[in-house]
């Protein structure tokens, strides 16, 4: 359907014959999940250090905040050991991986912490443990943080970067990996 606004300005509207899936309290943590599983997304490994020990995780919640003074967002479970040594130390790496180094992914993800880092190649930059694998990697130094439902967000100031113009970056949909070299 076709009206004028009343500037003078066409709008078009579209009728919906059926209704939108309710979304209120009744939507499930799992049927989120699943839905949410749909959107392509970016995957990295984000390493810091816990005393002497590197630490790491996978994380999807990470996103370019400025480019002005260079940043970036992380999002990270609130209960999170890696966040944890995060906010200890004050600084972290976020590690971007291609295609031939995505079996990473999922040892970060669901390998026992004390685990992730075994036989993974790494080496220190400014004392923050950097995955050798990384096609980018950004050391970052801790600025705001906030507390949102049970999730932290971390602003990461980047003082070193490192990107070796290697394989495309793993992406991760569907609860698969569709993006090959």
């Amino acid at each position: 359907m076709t009206t004028t606004a009343p500037e003078g300005k066409i709008m078009t509207t579209t009728n919906v014959t059926a209704p939108p899936t309710a979304v209120d309290g009744l939507v499930s943590c799992d049927g989120f999940r699943q839905a949410i599983a749909k959107l392509p997304t970016g995957v990295t490994v984000l390493t810091t250090i816990d005393g002497d020990d590197p630490v790491g995780c996978t994380a999807n919640a990470v996103m370019s905040l400025s480019a002005d003074t260079p940043s970036v967002l992380v999002s990270l479970a609130t209960r999170s050991r890696t966040l944890a040594a995060i906010l200890d130390t004050g600084r972290f790496a976020v590690n971007t991986l291609s295609w031939a180094q995505r079996e990473l992914t999922r040892k970060f993800a669901v390998g026992s912490p004390a685990e992730r880092f075994a036989g993974v190649p790494w080496r220190p930059e400014r004392r923050i443990p950097v995955l050798s694998a990384s096609g980018v990697a950004l050391v970052c130094e801790v600025g705001d943080t906030a507390t949102l439902l049970d999730h932290t967000v971390v602003v990461g100031r980047v003082v070193w970067l490192h990107d070796t113009n290697e394989a495309p970056t793993v992406l991760y949909g569907r609860e698969q990996y569709p993006l090959g070299a």
